[in-house]
């Protein structure tokens, strides 16, 4: 079961998405790919911010379609039993010298609770989390620890 991070979900709204991406998303079951809602909450943000025009307008219908019509079914909340997992590994993180930023925890708390591999384009910012599992589907390699 896969997690799909911010950066993995933005690839898919662009005119010309990775090829690597797309056929990571060809080759994986669509049942086995979740989101969460910190990733919409990013995702919100980002339209929100954007100046209106023909690309904000185009990019809130794309990205409204991938919700409501790909990920409607699959997506995690950050809940209670995430919430324990995020404090731990927020904290050794910050105890490593790593920077975390509070939404990659978040992300990283979800997919360790739910014991999913992360995809995402920026495993470095996930290094080091004990237990998770990474996947670059820009370099469609096996996932990593």
């Amino acid at each position: 079961m896969y997690l799909i991070d911010t950066n993995v979900i933005s690839e898919l709204t662009k005119p010309s998405p990775s090829p690597a991406v797309m056929g990571w998303f060809a080759n994986t079951a669509v049942q086995s790919i979740y989101i969460s809602a910190v990733t919409l909450c990013e995702m919100q943000l980002g339209l929100t911010l954007l100046p209106a025009g023909k690309r904000k307008s185009a990019l809130k219908i794309a990205t409204d379609a991938l919700i409501q019509e790909d990920f409607a079914q699959r997506c995690l909340s950050l809940d209670a039993r995430c919430a324990p997992l995020y404090g731990k590994l927020a904290a050794s993180q910050q105890q490593k010298g790593r920077a975390c930023s509070v939404e990659n925890a978040m992300i990283a708390a979800i997919a360790l609770t739910h014991q999913f591999t992360l995809v995402t384009h920026n495993t470095k910012d996930f290094e080091g989390i004990d237990g998770l599992l990474l996947l670059n589907p820009w370099l469609s390699k096996a996932p990593t620890t």
